[in-house]
């Protein structure tokens, strides 16, 4: 069995710089946020909860990788989280431009939905963390009338 905390402080200087880039047009939102998780488990079986928070969940791997796919895998919650934050970041990006947001609809076209994209491309942490970390990272966002 084993137990592990992870925080945000744990950042390489460019994720650092990255994480002090502006989050909102709001000068009260320029801030980091502190997130805590702990981690217990056996094997490729864990369970994570947030200390403070009613917010458990569980992740496993696949039979492959020795696991009992009882869960989703990290690699799926990364994914997941990917998405989670560009849609939060993207609610902020399009409140600071005046944007319409239907059920991820945009009323943005052309040059203006290119910038939107960028914008929470460049804001989102989890994008950010993809990026910086050495990896192939491409994204296809698609622009569908409301």
């Amino acid at each position: 069995m084993f137990t592990k905390r992870l925080a945000t402080t744990l950042l390489t200087p460019a994720a650092r710089q990255a994480a002090r880039r502006r989050f909102s047009i709001t000068p009260t939102r320029l801030q980091t946020l502190p997130v805590k998780v702990t981690g217990t488990g056996t094997g490729t079986l864990q369970k994570v909860s947030v200390p403070g928070k009613p917010y458990t969940f569980t992740a496993d791997t696949y039979p492959v990788l020795g696991g009992a796919d009882s869960a989703p895998s990290p690699v799926v919650y990364s994914l997941a989280s990917l998405s989670a934050c560009n849609q939060v970041t993207g609610s902020v990006v399009a409140s600071n431009h005046g944007i319409k947001l239907g059920k991820w609809d945009t009323d943005a076209e052309g040059e203006r939905f290119d910038k939107f994209v960028s914008e929470v491309e460049r804001r989102c942490p989890i994008t950010q963390l993809f990026k910086l970390s050495g990896i192939r990272y491409e994204s296809e966002w698609v622009n569908e009338r409301l």
